[in-house]
């Protein structure tokens, strides 16, 4: 089977979960608010009990960060593979 190549967007869309009261939470957006002053991104910030299905699979795992829909390693996520992730900036996926 072959898939489609499709190019991503030059700008990377990254997805923050988390959830009210969560210290790490916090940072992390404090974190990708400092670097969005210097690295262009779309940021998606979701509260994860807005969905019961996103609070059973992420409840324990938060804060998590997804950038063009890979998540970064590290718990909580190390900022220098953030910063790396989203300056990856476009590449090639395989959909």
């Amino acid at each position: 089977m072959f898939g489609v190549w499709k190019r991503k967007s030059a700008t990377p869309d990254v997805t923050l979960y988390t959830k009210p009261d969560c210290p790490l939470c916090e940072e992390a957006k404090a974190y990708l608010d400092e670097l969005h002053q210097s690295l262009p991104f779309n940021l998606i910030v979701t509260d994860i009990q807005s969905d019961p299905k996103l609070m059973e699979r992420y409840g324990t795992r938060i804060p998590l960060v997804i950038v063009n829909g890979r998540e970064v390693i590290g718990y909580p996520p190390e900022k220098k593979w953030v910063k790396i992730a989203i300056k990856a900036g476009p590449r090639l996926d395989m959909r």
